[in-house]
């Protein structure tokens, strides 16, 4: 009996050990669990209709019933919606209310919009603000040079990341992770000038981060080139891209020394007013 009872205060201690490393866990695995949630949400936004759960596990490399239970949960909160005569799931009205509500406590389109006009109309052509998302670039803004023939992108277009002016922007200072998501994944050829080979895309990911500028011709479609240049604010956090869109017979390559000045002077004004004059710091900009 006297021998039970150290084994006893031993397995108390271990009980007690045991629940606190349950407690200190538990934030991981939140983190883990919302990771897992941001990724489905990610997933889902790139879609072009519902997605089946088994489709959505296989896209996400996990588990069927871990991504039914994220799913189950975040279609109770109304962030993803299932679609009632196929089962497929898509993203929920609750989250275009979130989207509302971020833009109005940080309206970069408001702030924006007078640069984007000057830009339309320094360059006369189509400009065009974007946020990154992931790696990715989504249409925020289109101001249109309405005087010939008119090239737009709609609010919310998502301009493919790999082979688009504003995606390697977005990809250039996104975070590694997000970088290889895109990278290591399924790079499509739109035109056959769509840069796809990943060594291609890194060295002009490389020259991004240095010049803070990126075309992309006959790359999403033939005949139309897109020259963008990124956004900053305080503490040089990357938050945009600003650029023009137009004809290849408009936008000439190499492009045009004016056009490049025009797109920097616009970008470094613009970033500036959100605070940040890294610009001006690294002489793109007088």
């Amino acid at each position: 009996m006297v021998k039970n009872k150290p084994a006893q205060r031993s397995g108390t201690a271990q009980a007690v050990k045991s629940g606190a490393q349950a407690v200190k866990s538990e934030p991981a695995d939140g983190l883990q669990s919302l990771r897992t949630a941001f990724r489905i949400l990610d997933k889902l936004s790139q879609t072009h209709g519902p997605v089946g759960l088994s489709d959505l596990a296989a896209m996400l490399g996990e588990l069927k019933p871990r991504v039914y239970r994220h799913l189950s949960t975040m279609r109770r909160l109304g962030v993803v919606f299932q679609d009632p005569r196929n089962g497929g799931y898509s993203l929920g009205g609750k989250l275009f209310t979130l989207g509302e509500a971020a833009l109005e406590q940080f309206d970069l389109r408001f702030l924006a919009a007078p640069y984007l006009t000057r830009l339309r109309d320094a360059t006369r052509q189509t400009a065009l603000l974007s946020v990154p998302g992931n790696g990715e670039p989504i249409v925020l803004a289109c101001v249109e040079y309405r005087n010939r023939l008119s090239i737009s992108s709609r609010p919310g277009n998502r301009p493919p990341p790999h082979c688009s002016s504003q995606g390697r922007i977005a990809l250039a200072f996104a975070e590694e992770a997000a970088r290889e998501r895109v990278l290591g994944g399924r790079l499509t050829a739109f035109t056959p000038h769509s840069i796809t080979d990943r060594a291609q895309i890194e060295a002009r990911l490389q020259a991004i981060r240095e010049r803070f500028l990126e075309q992309a011709v006959d790359e999403v479609r033939l005949g139309i080139n897109a020259v963008s240049a990124p956004l900053f604010r305080d503490a040089d956090e990357f938050v945009g891209i600003i650029g023009v869109v137009g004809t290849t017979a408009e936008i000439g390559d190499p492009l045009p020394r004016a056009l490049i000045a025009t797109l920097h002077e616009v970008a470094a004004a613009l970033s500036a007013e959100l605070n940040c004059r890294i610009y001006y710091e690294r002489g793109l900009v007088k």
